[in-house]
């Protein structure tokens, strides 16, 4: 599974990558994720950039390359769309890889991945698959969102009651 920056830096900061290895064989990110990750994370001093490093450095993320047709694909959606380059190479990634999910947050890249029949698949989502599969009870799941919003995850008033009304649902089906 392809994921982005900040969806792997909020699984490691509220301690839960264990959690995407649960629920996905291979994690994969790119050399923009990497750099955005760990050489960012190393210059401003966050612990989360070491813990992913232990990941990666354990070979349990791995780090795979764009071809060069993705790395213009990359750069087009840089620069048509304002992406960030950790966002476009995941996506480029996903369309070499024809992996048609990606975990990825930000709301224009996941209409970016739409336009290119991909399925993004955001944090909060991980957290109801992992309830649903049993991987985490109610009370991880409720702490696992308190510790995401502790950690300045970015997300509306009008996505989290979204989140609590499926979260209730999934609950209800058990």
């Amino acid at each position: 599974m392809i994921i982005d920056s900040s969806s792997l830096i909020i699984f490691a900061k509220i301690n839960k990558l264990d959690l995407l290895f649960k629920i996905y064989k291979d994690i994969i990110i790119t050399k923009a994720i990497y750099n955005e990750v760990i050489e960012g994370g190393r210059e401003i001093n966050a612990p989360d950039y070491k813990i992913i490093k232990e990941y990666i450095d354990n070979k349990k993320i791995t780090l795979s390359l764009l071809n060069k047709e993705n790395e213009i694909l990359s750069k087009s959606l840089q620069n048509k769309y304002s992406l960030g380059i950790g966002e476009s190479e995941a996506i480029a990634l996903a369309l070499q890889q024809k992996d048609k999910t990606i975990i990825i947050d930000e709301r224009l890249a996941r209409q970016i991945c739409r336009l290119y029949n991909l399925i993004p698949t955001g944090s909060l989502k991980i957290l109801l698959i992992a309830f649903k599969k049993g991987i985490l009870t109610e009370f991880e799941v409720k702490n696992s969102m308190e510790e995401m919003l502790k950690n300045k995850f970015r997300i509306s008033g009008e996505i989290i009651n979204k989140f609590w009304n499926i979260f209730e649902k999934i609950k209800g089906e058990k």
